[in-house]
């Protein structure tokens, strides 16, 4: 959108004010996630601390249908947003919702569909670098990341604010493993994970850029 936009206006078109929010939450959510994941950790295992170890994962392993499940819910309240505003905004800019803004049932039903399937049948690698790249994660460290990361969502939702759901859970992952010793966390993994998200924006915003010109010559 940027991109475009200041291929078409100018900077005039752009409004940085929610361009600088989301920008700020590329560093603020990660950091909210670890301190979440890390605080969590702590207290649960505080909690547990004269449990037998097959005890607490015989526990968490069904406590991580909720952990998930608010995680899911987390990242389609914010992830399937985008695009939803995304779409809306282009039928709107068109003409083909009225003078009204809103969001039609099928953009809603289509973006959560897509999001679904495309995590179903295309995100086994992302699974497997969240869940045994970053850190070695048992089934309450999985409890506390996901845990952590949705209540990071929920709050990011809350105030309008659109953040990468997989730079939230990296912030977690990283806080729980961080609990048993720093050296449990391939830091070099998760730091190649955030410069990913710093540089797509940008990287975006140029590829955008240069659509939007062709597009306009031809």
């Amino acid at each position: 959108m940027i991109g475009s936009a200041l291929v078409k206006a100018g900077p005039g078109a752009l409004v940085w004010k929610g361009i600088l929010k989301t920008v700020a939450f590329i560093f603020i959510a990660p950091v909210f996630g670890l301190v979440l994941g890390l605080v969590l950790g702590i207290f649960v295992y505080w909690i547990f601390r004269r449990s037998t170890p097959s005890k607490v994962d015989h526990i968490f392993r069904k406590m991580q249908l909720l952990s998930a499940s608010l995680y899911s819910m987390g990242h389609g309240g914010n992830d399937a947003q985008k695009t939803m505003g995304i779409i809306a905004s282009l039928l709107f800019s068109a003409g083909l919702l009225g003078k009204k803004f809103y969001i039609p049932l099928w953009v809603v039903i289509a973006c959560y569909s897509t999001i679904a399937i495309g995590t179903m049948f295309g995100g086994w690698r992302i699974v497997k670098t969240m869940g045994q790249k970053i850190a070695k994660l048992k089934p309450v460290d999985g409890f506390c990341a996901e845990l952590g990361a949705a209540f990071t969502l929920f709050m990011s939702s809350a105030f309008g604010i659109p953040v990468s759901t997989t730079h939230t859970i990296t912030g977690s992952i990283m806080g729980i493993g961080s609990l048993k010793r720093m050296s449990a966390v391939k830091w070099g993994v998760a730091g190649r994970i955030i410069w990913a998200w710093i540089l797509t924006i940008p990287c975006s915003a140029l590829m955008s850029a240069l659509a939007y010109t062709l597009a306009r010559r031809w």
